[in-house]
C-alpha cells in the first residue's frame, strides 16, 4: 500500500513538471514572437547602434553606456534658407544653422558687407558659391524675394521665417541699437514723442523721409519682402493676398513666442538630431541706466505703434493664428519633446554659463541618448560656437573662403 501510494505521488510530480515546462516553453515562445515582431516593425527605423568597444577611448564608452534607440526616419535636410529678421531671435537662430553647416562642409551664401546681408541674394551683396558648386544654406539679413532666392538655391530648399509680436521688437530694436532720432528728442518720455510726432523726427537733410517713416515701422513686413505699395496703400484684399503668398511659400514660419515648440517642429520638419538644435540666447542686453528712466513703454506708445504698424501686426497676427492651429494638432510625443528639450537646453546653458558649480571644474558634459537624439558630448568648443555672432561666424567663413591655399 505504502510503495502505491509513493508512485501516484511520483506519477503527479511527473505531471506537474511536465506542465511547468510546458508553460515556459509556451512563454519563451511567446516572447520570442514579440522580440521577432518588434523588430520587424522597426526595420525602416534607423538606429544607432555600437560594436566592440575595446578600443574606444573614456568619453566614447561612456556614449556607448548611454546609448538608447535613435528614431530618424529619411535624410536630414540641408537646403535651407532662413531670412534673418533684426531682433526676433534670428542670431540664435542664424547660429543653429551655421554651427550645422559648419560641422557638415556646408556651402553658405557669404555676405560682402559688414552688416551680415544685403537688400538682395545677388552677387552684388553675397560672394558667389565655389565653381561647380551652390548654395546650401542662407542665413543672413536679406529681403525676401522668391524669384531671387530660387535662382541661387537648390529648388528642395527648405524656406524658414520667423516672427515676434511687434511692439516688443519695437522695444528691443530701441534698447539694442539707440537710434539718435528717438535718444535726441528731449524731455521725460521720448518714445512717445516719437510716436506722436513721427513725421518731425525722420528727416533727410531738412526733407521729412516718408520711405524711411513707413519702413521703420513695420520692419518684419520689409524683410518679408511686401510689395511696395502696401507701405502706403492698407489694401486689406492685398494684405491677406501676400499673406497667403507667404503662407504657400514658406515651409515654417517660427514665432518668438513660442520659441521652443517652434524649434522642436522645425527639428522635425529638418529631421535633425535634437542636438543640431541647441541653442543658447545671444544679443540679449539690458538698457543702458542712462537711458532706461526715459524709455517708456506702456500702453499709449503701444497704440501709437500698432496704427503705424499695421502690415507688421497683420503678418504677426496671421502666423501666430497658423502656429497655434499647428500646435493644437500635434500628437503627444511632441510636448514630451519640447519638455526633453528644455531640458536639456537648460543644461546645455548651465554649463556654457558655468552658472552652478556642478558645471565650473568640467571641460565636458555627456547627454543621454534618446529617441529624439544620439547620446552626444558638449565641451567648451560648442560653447565658443554658440555665443559666436553670426558677424563674426561670417568673417570667420570668408577669410577661409578667400584666403590662397
Amino acid at each position: 500500500m505504502h510503495v502505491a501510494k509513493c508512485l501516484r505521488w511520483c506519477f503527479v510530480g511527473l505531471c506537474v513538471s511536465v506542465a511547468l515546462y510546458g508553460l515556459m516553453d509556451y512563454d519563451i515562445f511567446n516572447s520570442s514572437k514579440t522580440t521577432n515582431s518588434v523588430w520587424q516593425s522597426n526595420q525602416d527605423v534607423l538606429s544607432y547602434q555600437h560594436g566592440d568597444s575595446s578600443n574606444e577611448n573614456d568619453t566614447d564608452r561612456k556614449l556607448h553606456a548611454y546609448q538608447r534607440q535613435y528614431i530618424q526616419k529619411g535624410d536630414p535636410v540641408n537646403h535651407i534658407a532662413f531670412l534673418k529678421i533684426h531682433k526676433a531671435a534670428s542670431t540664435t537662430i542664424a547660429n543653429i544653422f551655421l554651427r550645422y553647416g559648419i560641422e557638415r562642409n556646408l556651402v553658405f551664401a557669404l555676405p560682402r558687407g559688414k552688416g551680415g546681408g544685403g537688400p538682395s541674394l545677388t552677387s552684388r551683396y553675397f560672394f558667389p558659391p565655389p565653381r561647380n558648386e551652390t548654395y546650401d544654406i542662407s542665413c543672413g539679413h536679406v529681403r525676401y524675394n522668391r524669384d531671387e532666392f530660387s535662382r541661387v538655391l537648390p529648388n528642395d530648399t527648405m524656406y524658414i521665417e520667423v516672427v515676434r509680436e511687434p511692439f516688443s521688437l519695437f522695444q528691443s530694436f530701441i534698447n539694442c541699437f539707440y537710434p539718435k532720432n528717438v535718444l535726441d528728442i528731449p524731455g521725460n518720455n521720448p518714445v512717445l514723442d516719437y510716436l506722436s510726432h513721427t513725421e518731425h523726427h525722420i528727416k533727410y537733410q531738412g526733407y521729412i523721409d516718408l520711405q524711411q517713416m513707413a519702413h521703420e515701422f513695420n520692419m518684419m513686413a520689409i524683410e518679408f519682402g511686401f510689395p511696395e505699395e502696401l507701405f502706403w496703400d492698407r489694401n486689406q484684399t492685398k494684405i491677406q493676398s501676400y499673406l497667403r503668398k507667404l503662407d504657400k511659400e514658406m515651409n515654417i514660419v517660427l514665432v518668438v513666442e513660442y520659441f521652443d515648440e517652434s524649434i522642436v517642429l522645425m527639428r522635425r520638419l529638418l529631421n535633425w538630431d535634437l542636438k543640431d538644435i541647441l541653442y543658447c540666447k545671444t544679443h540679449v542686453r539690458g538698457y543702458k541706466r542712462k537711458t532706461k528712466s526715459r524709455l517708456q513703454f506702456g500702453s499709449k506708445e503701444e497704440k501709437l505703434y500698432k496704427e503705424r504698424s499695421y502690415l507688421d501686426y497683420a503678418l504677426y497676427d496671421f502666423f501666430l493664428h497658423k502656429m497655434k492651429e499647428i500646435l493644437k494638432h500635434q500628437p503627444p510625443d511632441f510636448y514630451e519633446e519640447v519638455a526633453y528639450f528644455r531640458k536639456t537646453r537648460i543644461k546645455t546653458e548651465q554649463f556654457c554659463k558655468s552658472t552652478t558649480t556642478d558645471y565650473q571644474n568640467m571641460n565636458e558634459v555627456l547627454f543621454e541618448g534618446s529617441k529624439w537624439n544620439k547620446p552626444f558630448v558638449i565641451n567648451k568648443r560648442f560653447y565658443e560656437h554658440v555665443f559666436e555672432s553670426a558677424a563674426l561666424t561670417f568673417k570667420t567663413l570668408i577669410n577661409k573662403t578667400t584666403s590662397p591655399n
